[in-house]
């Protein structure tokens, strides 16, 4: 009555032919699956076995709101034995405890981060020479060169998705937002007891353990 569900490798909002070649985790596909496991009277309990650096944010709020839904109605909890980081740890803390397998799993990764390439200098020496053509002054922002007010803009999306992270992992883990900026959320990655330490994780345990529990 154990569903052992995974989430390995990037995760990406949908599945794609590259997905498949290279793996990785659809954040639809994991959803879908998730929320089958809550409506089939056959599972008593789910364990989510993550090995996973994140990926893109599309699809993880979605899929941990239905983690945790799961969580509130069937025992769930949250299992890694090598990284849980990123959006991974954002999805997989939903669960009502997460635990590691030994001290050398990598958790944490709390952040944020996007980036912007400059390719006009490139494009100058290859002789192109590009016209944006826009309507709305942030339609364009990053194409070319970024001048403060659009690196601002970037900025700011880039915070707000970051305030997005904090709340949700507080919430999950049942502290306050000041604790998770504090001891959890400026981007390091935590090892094994440090991440226990920082209250990322509940504890050690084996995933035969945890399923035989």
């Amino acid at each position: 009555g154990v569903a052992v569900i995974q989430m390995s490798g990037v995760i990406g909002p949908k599945a794609n032919l590259f997905m498949e070649i290279s793996g990785g985790t659809s954040a639809q596909l994991l959803r879908n699956e998730i929320l089958s496991a809550l409506e089939d009277p056959k599972v008593d309990s789910a364990i989510l076995y993550a090995d996973s650096p994140g990926g893109n944010v599309l699809g993880i709020a979605e899929g941990a709101a239905a983690w945790k839904a799961f969580a509130e109605q069937k025992p769930a909890l949250t299992f890694s034995d090598g990284t849980l980081a990123s959006a991974a740890y954002w999805w997989g803390s939903a669960a009502s405890k997460v635990f590691i397998s030994g001290p050398m799993v990598n958790v944490g990764s709390i952040g944020v981060r996007t980036e912007h390439v400059d390719t006009s200098m490139a494009d100058a020496a290859r002789g192109v020479k590009r016209t944006i053509i826009k309507a709305g002054a942030y339609k364009a922002a990053g194409d070319g060169p970024l001048d403060p007010k659009t690196l601002e803009y970037r900025q700011a999306q880039v915070d707000y998705l970051y305030s997005l992270f904090v709340d949700t992992v507080a919430a999950h883990r049942g502290v306050d937002v000041e604790t998770v900026l504090k001891d959890m959320a400026d981007g390091r990655v935590f090892i094994g007891q440090q991440a226990i330490d920082a209250g990322l994780v509940d504890g050690f345990a084996s995933l035969e353990d945890l399923i035989a529990q």
